[in-house]
């Protein structure tokens, strides 16, 4: 039987195959994490509902990494994007492509929730609007600070959850600091997913990705009216600035701190490890 080749594309093989990517494995991301939040609280909640929240959105991201690890690295978070362009671990030229995949995964991820839980949701809200901050349903889709929480205090409790997010994550993928084999990276970043949020996770609910709020978000905007942009008083720009802003940071204390002492003891892999599987790496940036 002769051999047939396989047809070869550009668009696949390059920065379009890693949108794809990233949108179906942002998609799947926000079809498990929000789904979780809605099988919580839009029934009869039981009295550990944060618990499954939180080990719900450590299988979200763990899932969605597994969807398109090998063709994009599985961002799935423009913070985690930014992050790895500012530290030249990613081309810049391919930002604005990722971005763009990720809100749109979200987006869609949100509408598919909308219509699975549409007689979920109006059975809870009744009348309101959904995007209503008292009696709405947008919980599911978006965060939001808690009543006696501040601009500030949520600012912060989103800088500090992503930059441990992006940090620990360049600590889990350095294979010069006992990395785990890169098909176990998915799983220890939804541990560290599940650690953030049983930690830092309620005084906000923990966004520390834009596009998991910002993309469902821009969904309910469409069916509320836009009400979901300005609830909690425009409260919609602390989820999209306060992770980058925490990625890059993050980023940057372990390069130039745990980063420089791995260089500085030179440590690679021992002479006797066995490599069971390599990760999938964004060449260097010349």
């Amino acid at each position: 039987m002769s051999s047939q080749s396989v047809a070869r594309s550009p668009l696949l093989e390059g920065t379009g195959g890693e949108m794809i990517g990233e949108f179906f494995g942002t998609m799947v991301l926000i079809l498990f994490g929000d789904g979780v939040v809605a099988t919580a609280f839009l029934f009869e909640p039981f009295a550990t509902e944060w618990i499954v929240v939180i080990i719900g959105w450590g299988l979200a991201v763990m899932l969605g990494i597994y969807v398109c690890g090998a063709i994009s690295g599985a961002h799935l978070n423009p913070a985690v994007t930014l992050a790895l362009a500012v530290r030249g671990k990613l081309a810049w030229n391919k930002v604005l492509f990722y971005w763009l995949a990720q809100v749109l995964g979200a987006f869609v991820a949100a509408a598919i929730l909308y219509f699975v839980y549409q007689g979920a949701i109006n059975h809870l809200i009744g009348t309101a609007n959904i995007a209503d901050a008292a009696k709405g349903a947008g919980f599911v889709f978006y965060t939001h600070p808690q009543s006696f929480i501040g601009t500030f205090g949520a600012f912060g409790d989103e800088f500090v959850g992503t930059a441990l997010l992006v940090g620990l994550i360049f600590a889990i993928v350095d294979g010069r600091n006992q990395p785990v084999q890169s098909n176990l990276n998915p799983l220890i970043i939804g541990f560290l997913i599940v650690a953030i949020g049983a930690s830092f996770g309620r005084n906000t609910g923990y966004a520390i990705n834009p596009a998991r709020d910002f993309g469902p978000r821009l969904w309910i905007a469409i069916v509320s009216g836009g009400q979901s942009l300005s609830v909690n008083n425009f409260y919609f720009w602390v989820p999209i600035v306060a992770p980058l802003a925490g990625g890059v940071v993050g980023a940057y204390i372990y390069d130039f701190t745990l980063g420089r002492v791995l260089q500085a003891k030179m440590l690679m892999k021992s002479g006797t490890a066995v490599t069971e599987g390599v990760d999938v790496r964004e060449p260097s940036v010349e």
